[in-house]
């Protein structure tokens, strides 16, 4: 249905006369005559009833003119919408972040949310090859993530982080090399994170660590709990250290492959005006140079 035709129908439903009508949308009434027969033929019943005395509404233009104002607000709003999402000020970001951003990343949002609240966000904890193969699918916008990424993506560095071992802290006097041989360990699961899995595993061989992980957990969160608990020890990035109390005990690794960066990635190939005015916030930020 032609909107310019129900707006004519419903000028001339408030107006007394064609003159009047014509005025308000300023065109000739030649041109709104034509408009009204249009939209009459268009529908197959005639909308106003004409006479000496003027013109009024027939009892069909009666029935349609509630849901003709209905369709025109609806249209309205559509075009207000449709303008706020090309311009990136409403729609949705899908957000990918893992442990060594859990602090940054909701702080980035939060920031993002205040400028533009009709943005629809979404913030998923998501190991870093998954991140990766929804960026390339366009099913993820942005992903906080360890670097390097794929070349195909782009990324900026924001941090970096290494492997500490985490320990309950009534171990405080125990080296290192006596919680690694004395406690149990407690690993994630490497299909949760591949990324930190294969880390681990490189210094391990490195420092020729040998042990068997006695507990798996599906995140480090639970990790981080059994610990609280004295139930081993675990590996874990040092970032980790925000999310817990001083009940635990973090001890750094000596290892010169120890650390790695953490950046924020997205592909440029994905068109997401949302995702646009993200970045922009990070180059205000000065997060990402032009």
């Amino acid at each position: 249905m032609n909107i310019d035709l129900l707006k004519a129908f419903v000028t001339l439903a408030r107006s007394d006369t064609y003159r009047s009508a014509a005025e308000a949308l300023f065109i000739t009434q030649s041109a709104l005559t034509k408009k009204i027969y249009r939209l009459e033929s268009d529908i197959g019943a005639t909308l106003f009833d004409r006479n000496r005395g003027g013109t009024k509404l027939s009892i069909v233009g009666e029935c349609l003119l509630p849901e003709a104002k209905r369709v025109i607000a609806s249209a309205e709003k559509f075009d207000q919408l449709s303008n706020q999402v090309a311009a990136g000020q409403s729609g949705y970001l899908n957000v990918g972040f893992g442990i060594s951003s859990f602090d940054i990343a909701p702080r980035h949002i939060s920031e993002f949310k205040q400028r533009f609240s009709d943005v629809h966000v979404t913030l998923n904890d998501l190991p870093s090859q998954t991140q990766t193969e929804q960026l390339l699918s366009g099913e993820l916008h942005i992903a906080y993530s360890r670097l390097p990424c794929e070349s195909s993506l782009s990324s900026i560095t924001l941090s970096s982080d290494r492997l500490c071992v985490a320990v309950n802290r009534s171990h405080s006097e125990s080296s290192l090399t006596s919680i690694l041989t004395s406690l149990p360990y407690l690993a994630l699961r490497p299909e949760r994170g591949m990324g930190l899995h294969q880390q681990i595993s490189k210094v391990a061989a490195k420092l020729n660590w040998q042990f068997t992980p006695s507990q798996f957990a599906d995140d480090i969160l639970t990790l981080l709990s059994l610990v609280k608990a004295n139930i081993g020890f675990v590996i874990v990035p040092e970032s980790a250290r925000s999310l817990v109390d001083d009940t635990i005990r973090f001890l750094p690794i000596p290892s010169t492959d120890n650390h790695w960066d953490i950046g924020v990635i997205w592909n440029p190939d994905v068109i997401n005006p949302v995702k646009d005015r993200f970045l922009d916030m990070l180059k205000e930020n000065g997060l990402i140079l032009d």
